[in-house]
């Protein structure tokens, strides 16, 4: 008896914390590789925000197109939720049918009794998987999104579309700590199930939430095609990344990617965030006022020793610039100043000569790039950058060589040189020479 005991089911026992804790501590410095990330992460996650969330979508045929691929990444979506929530965030599931089984199995994927059946058992595959992972999670199956059936459809009468939203039950398990598991199931007035759009429910829930991060899922092979034959869908949730709050962002990416969601880089991701109003400014006068310019100057220069605000003022006066600004109340919150036509300096010989390109490039210079503490935290510097390179070629600009923002630039730069006798390094975007 005691033999056939031993050769029975034989259940995992749950990792001790220390392992867990060295574990996620390792995958985190795996994707950490500067200052401004260490800032970034204690930012977003610190122990004074609770429950940070990320409302994840995973689409159909979000894990694979190939049945036995699917199932493997499916253990390794898994892990990558539970990695989100042991560091401090937390996933909101959001699933619709991802046709994971066997190969060489009917799913009848136009029998309507299947499709929500299959929906339904893989909320609970999911919520199995993540406790095996030793991360309460609950399942929730109906009760959250209300539906109406998806019109010019008839031959598919069991699909909808979302009407209404009641997210109690999501809530109360974002207050207890664990991770809603989210089916894309929808009831309408006579009590039958609808199968909802997976996206689409996903952005009615992110904005009630208003999570840290909205991630939408898709297959490795049709991220290519995201523009091409996602259009509506992409414009949507472009709509859906002005409706957050500022500091969200709006990811679409693959599956095998998930894990890199603490993070919203433009590697590996589709970055979208709530459109900023940055004005241009190409004027001294066309400045909120001379003491605003000033005291945003004043916070970029300081510590710099050797620049004098009053001679740079002195500088836009006399010559031309195009700068770009935030401004709330009349106070600028984000500045930067980029002088078009401007040489690109580069070193001959090992003197301080300066040598012109030897072919003409329009080239302009990034002079100040003051962006705040938190605006480098929730990716308005990045928005920032994003306007200038729309509206610039070339650009090149400096930074000291121990400046804490290097590896940030570096990442966006085409090339850099460092200038040992001055301490600086320069970068480039586009051609220079």
């Amino acid at each position: 008896m005691a033999n056939n005991t031993s050769r029975g089911t034989r259940w995992s026992c749950p990792r001790s914390a220390a392992n867990v804790t060295r574990g996620v501590a390792a995958e985190v410095l795996r994707h950490i590789d500067s200052t401004h990330k260490i800032q970034q992460y204690l930012h977003q996650f610190s122990a004074t925000h609770e429950h940070q969330l990320a409302v994840v979508a995973i689409g159909a045929n979000a894990l694979s197109f190939k049945s036995a691929d699917a199932r493997k990444r499916f253990d390794s979506l898994a892990e990558s939720l539970t990695f989100l929530k042991r560091v401090g965030l937390l996933p909101v599931v959001v699933h619709g049918d991802l046709d994971l089984e066997p190969e060489g199995v009917d799913s009848n994927p136009d029998d309507q009794s299947n499709i929500l059946r299959r929906i339904r058992t893989l909320n609970y595959r999911f919520s199995a998987a993540l406790d095996r992972n030793d991360v309460d999670a609950r399942p929730i199956t109906c009760g959250v999104f209300a539906a109406t059936p998806e019109e010019g459809h008839p031959q598919r009468p069991y699909h909808g579309v979302v009407s209404a939203i009641t997210p109690d039950a999501v809530e109360s398990a974002i207050r207890a700590g664990s991770v809603p598991v989210v089916a894309a199931l929808g009831m309408s007035s006579p009590c039958r199930s609808h199968a909802l759009d997976v996206n689409h429910a996903a952005m009615h829930l992110a904005r009630v939430l208003q999570p840290l991060r909205s991630v939408f899922l898709l297959p490795e092979e049709r991220l290519s095609e995201v523009e091409e034959k996602n259009a509506a869908d992409l414009s949507a949730i472009r709509a859906l990344s002005n409706d957050l709050d500022d500091g969200a962002s709006v990811l679409i990416g693959s599956a095998t990617s998930l894990s890199h969601a603490i993070f919203p880089d433009s590697e590996p991701w589709r970055v979208m965030r709530k459109s900023r109003v940055i004005r241009v400014v190409t004027a001294v006068d066309q400045f909120p006022d001379g003491p605003a310019l000033r005291a945003a100057l004043q916070r970029h220069f300081q510590g710099e020793m050797n620049i004098d605000v009053d001679a740079f003022i002195a500088q836009l006066e006399q010559r031309d610039f195009v700068a770009y600004v935030d401004v709330t109340n009349d106070t600028i919150e984000n500045l930067a100043i980029v002088f078009p036509g401007a040489s690109f300096p580069w070193s001959a010989h090992g003197t301080s000569d300066i040598v012109t390109p030897p072919w003409r490039v329009n080239i302009s210079e990034l002079a100040v790039f003051a962006i705040d503490q938190t605006g480098w935290m929730n990716g308005v510097a990045e928005q920032f950058w994003e306007r200038i390179r729309a509206d610039h070629a070339t650009v090149w600009g400096w930074l000291g060589d121990s400046d804490r923002r290097l590896p940030w630039w570096l990442a966006r730069s085409g090339g850099s040189l460092r200038r040992v006798q001055e301490g600086r390094i320069y970068l480039w975007y586009g051609v220079v020479a």
